[in-house]
């Protein structure tokens, strides 16, 4: 399977950047492939322009979108990792989205609607809170309506798995480490190589 991992955290001493680090060495080890995108590090633009617009409706795809894009084409299974900022994904995350999945290239408009042609990925979406999950549950509720049916159900792709860890800043070492666990048992189930 082809992993795709969007990681929207701009401290690479994050707790995010260590579960991701750990996430790709296990889905490898398993005989996967995995790419990981972290955002931050490779500057990535996330304002939507409206010379984007212009370029995307000339069908003229920016190149840093068409790079983007690239890796999506190539993937089985996207993963976006990041922490929840005021309830919610980091800009950078959102505007990736706002320019990758672009119409034309992740969803279509037809007469009965939608079409999402992103179709048969898998999507997930692994986040960190600063609060306790207890404390968050409706937030989290709305995030995995926001990610599940908003973004990945638009677009084609099959909601997979949504994982909060909370709590983060203040938990114990060994707590994160059985977050981090965690989330290597969460997917073992599809490492399936095709």
């Amino acid at each position: 399977m082809r992993y795709l991992i969007i990681l929207a955290h701009p401290n690479p001493e994050s707790f995010s950047s260590s579960l991701i680090n750990a996430l790709h060495d296990h889905l490898v080890n398993e005989g996967n492939e995995v790419k990981i995108r972290n955002l931050y590090a490779i500057g990535f633009n996330p304002v939507l322009s409206a010379d984007d617009f212009s370029s995307l409706a000339d069908n003229k795809t920016p190149k840093d979108i068409e790079i983007e894009q690239e890796y999506v084409k190539w993937s089985d299974h996207i993963i976006f990792a990041f922490p929840v900022w005021w309830g919610g994904m980091p800009a950078m995350l959102k505007g990736y989205i706002d320019r990758v999945f672009s119409e034309g290239f992740a969803y279509e408009y037809v007469a009965e609607g939608v079409n999402g042609l992103l179709s048969p990925r898998k999507g997930s979406t692994i986040c960190s809170t600063g609060a306790y999950s207890e404390e968050y549950k409706t937030v989290q509720d709305a995030m995995k309506v926001i990610s599940g049916e908003v973004i990945f159900d638009f677009v084609g792709i099959k909601p997979y798995k949504q994982l909060f860890y909370g709590g983060v800043p203040s938990v114990s070492d060994e707590v994160r480490k059985s977050y981090i666990q965690n989330a290597l048992r969460e997917f073992s189930d599809i490492l399936i190589v095709e």
